[in-house]
């Protein structure tokens, strides 16, 4: 062999198929020495001994087309003489080979012989000629015709959320979708593509059709659609025979100088364990001129009564409040406030001291209601434990006088849109760890005035959007912390961004209510409490 000789494209393109195909059909190794050939690899022995075993059958050599040159007979320019059927037409493209199928064992040095009524194999594809009906002619057809297809996997999709992407495939052109698979996804064929909206989730299989280098090409494309968190949540009827049961929702309104709206939905967590909404509230308001009182609860989790912890609460607080501020702070108004706002230091305290008389003994009486329920009931206190947020409203001569009292966690505050003020009216509660909340109970009075007096406030506004009280369901997600809590920015966006998106606080809007229930349902993740919101508004 001249030694400037170089294997040609169709020949190496020839030799890989074979090696292919003998280790497909599990050719044995003839051994060192096979033809008196000693140094070659065992891939390279296993083409000997197939070449060894064509050759020496007579009817394969023979089994040539009408016409057609002879292995002897071919040259060069002979092979312009062939059949298109049967020329090998050379290619760059050399694609994996397929994983080898699970044959019972051969025998040694044995060909698998081929079936008695073997059909041949279309033959669709750019390979070497090889006999019509032999096992090695259709492995090989079978194999070419696999090399066919592409596959490839597209990112994640979400059920119910837009999705799009680019399929990106070096080389390939003219792409078609042929089938989406269910998917709901169509293609942009100028672009490629990919965009829609899958409403269900699961896997599926996209197929399309395009050249690659040339070549017809089926791609086929995996998609997996994760499912929508929301419809994984399932909501249980609570048990309506149990001790203390109230309806998964509750919504109010009063009017009176202030339109006052409250909306309280179960959270998520207890509906799938169709376990009660423990959260509570409570709106009253004495006319135009008298005060606007508001109250949220929150029942503690892990107290099993805590659903009548928070009722009793509101309830004690709408009951004896309004006697005590009639009792200790209207009276004063007009003659603290002015001094207070001349900056008298005296006036301030005499104002804190009205509403310790006022506010923190209601909530005082509150708990001291949760400890004659529980004994009535033969339970301890700690099994009707709650939260309790208090805020109260008049109007006076220089606005409005606004004062908050709190135990536990949530939070009330006035938003001012036109200044963009806000002045929170409770102090941020936490209990002895991390994650924990303090909850309301005659020893949180044990302090006397120095110590309560820290969770009392008051504001005087000329004007201001809302006073809200909310629950830790609402706090949480919106606010997610003491600092932003207390932000302005953040309280803009949420009214003007959020809230008041959803629901129109307009006295004469008849859709109120459901506005306010639907928007209680608010997706956020890993949120999914009881959910309470108070709002007042001029």
């Amino acid at each position: 062999m001249s030694p400037d000789y170089k294997l040609s494209l169709p020949l190496k393109a020839t030799v890989l198929h074979l090696l292919q195909l003998a280790k497909l059909e599990h050719v044995p190794d003839p051994g060192e020495g096979f033809l008196g050939l000693t140094g070659l690899s065992p891939e390279t022995r296993r083409v000997h001994l197939i070449m060894d075993l064509y050759d020496k059958d007579p009817a394969v050599v023979r089994s040539r087309v009408k016409d057609e040159p002879s292995l002897e007979e071919i040259t060069p320019g002979s092979l312009d003489a062939l059949s298109e059927d049967t020329k090998y037409i050379p290619t760059e493209t050399f694609l994996e080979p397929l994983p080898p199928p699970d044959p019972p064992p051969l025998a040694a040095v044995a060909v698998p012989t081929p079936p008695e009524e073997a059909k041949p194999v279309p033959f669709q594809s750019a390979v070497p000629a090889f006999p019509a009906g032999s096992v090695l002619s259709e492995n090989l057809m079978a194999l070419t015709n696999k090399l066919a297809k592409k596959a490839i996997y597209l990112k994640n999709a979400k059920a119910n959320a837009p999705y799009e992407t680019t399929l990106e495939v070096e080389g390939l052109r003219e792409l078609r979708l042929e089938d989406n698979g269910g998917s709901g996804l169509a293609l942009d064929e100028a672009s490629a593509r990919l965009m829609g909206r899958p409403a269900t989730s699961g896997d599926f299989v996209l197929r399309f059709q395009g050249l690659l280098q040339g070549k017809q090409t089926e791609l086929v494309a995996h998609l997996a659609v994760i499912p929508d968190p929301k419809s994984l949540w399932i909501s249980k009827d609570s048990d309506r025979e149990a001790p203390f049961w109230k309806p998964d929702e509750a919504f109010a309104r009063t009017e009176g100088a202030l339109l006052c709206v409250a909306a309280s939905k179960r959270g998520r967590s207890h509906a799938k364990d169709g376990t009660f909404r423990d959260d509570d509230f409570g709106l009253l308001t004495r006319g135009p001129e008298g005060w606007h009182i508001a109250v949220v609860a929150d029942g503690a989790g892990s107290a099993p009564y805590s659903r009548q912890g928070s009722k009793v609460a509101v309830d004690r607080v709408l009951g004896d409040l309004p006697k005590l501020l009639e009792d200790h702070v209207t009276p004063h108004l007009s003659r603290l406030v002015p001094a207070h706002q001349e900056g008298n230091p005296d006036a301030t305290v005499q104002i804190q001291s009205q509403l310790y008389q006022s506010l923190a003994t209601a909530a005082f009486n509150a708990a001291k209601a949760i400890e004659e329920e529980a004994a009535a009931h033969d339970e301890k206190a700690s099994a009707f434990s709650t939260t309790l947020i208090i805020s109260v409203a008049r109007k006076i001569p220089e606005g409005w006088f606004m004062a908050g009292f709190s135990v536990g966690d949530g939070g009330a505050a006035v938003f001012d849109r036109g200044e963009k003020t806000l002045v929170p009216l409770t102090l941020p509660d936490s209990g002895e760890f991390a994650g924990q909340t303090r909850f309301l109970q005659k020893s949180e009075f044990s302090g006397g005035f120095a110590e309560v007096v820290k969770r009392l406030f008051f504001v005087i506004k000329k004007d201001f959007t809302a006073l809200a009280l909310m629950t830790d369901g609402i706090s949480d997600p919106k606010f997610p912390t003491d600092k932003v809590f207390a932000d302005p920015a953040q309280w803009e966006s949420f009214w003007n961004d959020d809230l008041c998106k959803a629901v129109d606080f307009s006295r004469t809007n008849p859709e109120m209510e459901k506005q306010f229930l639907d928007w209680l349902d608010f997706w956020s993740p890993g949120n999914h409490d009881d959910r309470t919101l108070a709002v007042l508004m001029p």
